[in-house]
């Protein structure tokens, strides 16, 4: 069962928050719980999938919204 979710994150580019935090500077993972919840700038919309309690980021999706945040 684990291959199957290896194989769901690499086909979807789904990562866990505290993957996607690794060797970043921004955001900071308190940053990142405030975008996730309260929506800020729509980020959980465009960014984030929940599986039950879990909580993945979409790096294709992260990287659309920086792009439009950037303008």
């Amino acid at each position: 069962m684990a291959i199957q979710a290896a194989e769901i994150h690499s086909k979807t580019n789904l990562v866990t928050c505290k993957a996607f935090l690794q060797g970043r500077d921004w955001p900071t993972p308190s940053s990142l719980r405030y975008y996730i919840f309260f929506n800020k700038y729509g980020f959980a919309e465009k960014c984030v999938k929940r599986v039950g309690r879990k909580v993945l980021i979409d790096l294709t999706g992260f990287d659309h919204w920086l792009q439009e945040q950037a303008r």
